[in-house]
């Protein structure tokens, strides 16, 4: 088997992150459970994404939840009950080309959707590694549209201001029409020769798309032409190794009030002014997982498994949790008074947003987490990599 550039970077550091669990046989810190959340339901898509590296997460809309699995299984469920609304088989799509056709028969990763799930306009949509685009009837499921772009699908698209934006694998972004899939405009970006497999979800806001780079830089597109506002560096190569010079900015941009909250892999924390990218701030944090804001308080996992808590007016750090050190760790959610985060053997993880103190620890499948939950602040909708779908709800 030939590895790509890319994909041996993925295997180094892999490799890097079990030999330093190796060595130290790392042990979960003792938890005394205060609250005991309980299931609501659980379901089965699919396979889950297995365990390959996959940018799709619960979707929560309404009264309905969907996810998908790697497969090409789309499903909506009525998120009180788990009831199964209705099922996409990408798989079994007519509007398929031939060459398509051929390319999922003989294909034992079959659709490959990793990038997913996001909504507007009525529809919601996924792409997948083959570089197709889909967009689903939000209510019936029905297809609404399928194109295909020239590249990876690995992240959920962004949605808004009358364009879906999808990011590829290559780095490029595409603005295409809500309508039809209709391409609008491409705006490339070089990759380095060296880069963690994954790429941030761009964001839109107030006119503009919001990106994150592997080369360790963050930049807005004008949406309606994909023409470049600005881009600002958050991170620079440094070491002597490739791995320590991975600047890759993985982590969704958050934008609130103006103002852009971005992190990179070997980088920095930065707050931007969204219509220059003035710096505002920034402080000494590293990740590539998605980061999460409660009001002032921005929650993040850097990139060896501590937890903090910042607020988002100043950089000022609220609080840190390092119980969980060199843990491979989704990123968090917050869902009522509590910080919530996955591991990759199975565990979640509950604390006290306020404070930073485990509250409870729950065992679910062994095959492990691979993203961070998701919740309207009702319920929290997790999802582990064999494909079981679990809601779960405190008094």
């Amino acid at each position: 088997m030939r590895f790509s550039v890319k994909q041996a970077a993925v295997v180094l550091f892999s490799f890097s992150l079990l030999a330093c669990s190796s060595k130290e046989k790392l042990v979960l810190p003792e938890v005394e459970n205060q609250i005991k959340p309980r299931e609501v339901w659980s379901a089965q898509v699919g396979k889950g994404v297995a365990h390959y590296e996959s940018g799709l997460k619960p979707l929560i809309l309404n009264d309905k939840v969907y996810m998908a699995s790697r497969e090409g299984l789309v499903v909506a469920f009525e998120l009180s009950s788990g009831k199964r609304l209705w099922t996409f088989d990408l798989r079994k799509d007519d509007t398929l080309s031939t060459l398509q056709k051929l390319r999922q028969r003989f294909s034992a990763d079959n659709a490959r959707i990793a990038g997913g799930i996001s909504h507007g306009f009525g529809n919601i949509y996924l792409g997948t590694e083959n570089g197709d685009l889909v967009a689903l009837n939000a209510e019936t499921g029905a297809l609404a549209w399928r194109v295909q772009v020239p590249g990876e699908v690995l992240v959920s698209p962004a949605v808004g201001d009358g364009f879906v934006v999808v990011k590829l694998g290559t780095g490029s972004l595409i603005g295409l029409s809500p309508d039809n899939g209709e391409q609008r405009w491409v705006f490339e970006n070089e990759q380095p020769p060296l880069t963690i497999r994954g790429v941030s979800e761009p964001v839109i806001d107030s006119g503009g798309v919001v990106y994150g780079t592997a080369n360790g830089r963050v930049g807005v597109l004008v949406v309606d032409r994909g023409f470049q506002a600005w881009e600002e560096n958050i991170a620079t190569p440094k070491g002597s190794t490739d791995l320590s010079r991975l600047v890759d900015v993985d982590a969704k941009p958050i934008v609130i009030a103006g103002t852009v909250y971005t992190i990179a892999f070997n980088g920095e924390l930065f707050a931007l002014e969204l219509r220059s990218g003035q710096q505002l701030w920034k402080r000494d944090y590293a990740s590539f997982r998605n980061m999460t804001v409660q009001g002032t308080v921005l929650y993040l996992v850097d990139s060896e498994g501590r937890i903090y808590a910042i607020d988002r007016r100043n950089g000022t750090e609220l609080w840190s949790q390092t119980g969980l050190h060199r843990h491979f760790l989704t990123g968090p959610a917050v869902y009522k008074d509590y910080l919530v985060v996955g591991d990759n053997k199975g565990n979640l993880h509950w604390l006290d947003r306020n404070s930073g103190d485990f509250v409870a620890r729950q065992s679910f499948d062994s095959s492990g987490f691979f993203r961070e939950p998701v919740s309207n602040n009702e319920v929290l909708v997790i999802s582990t990599r064999d494909g079981e779908l679990t809601v779960l709800q405190t008094p």
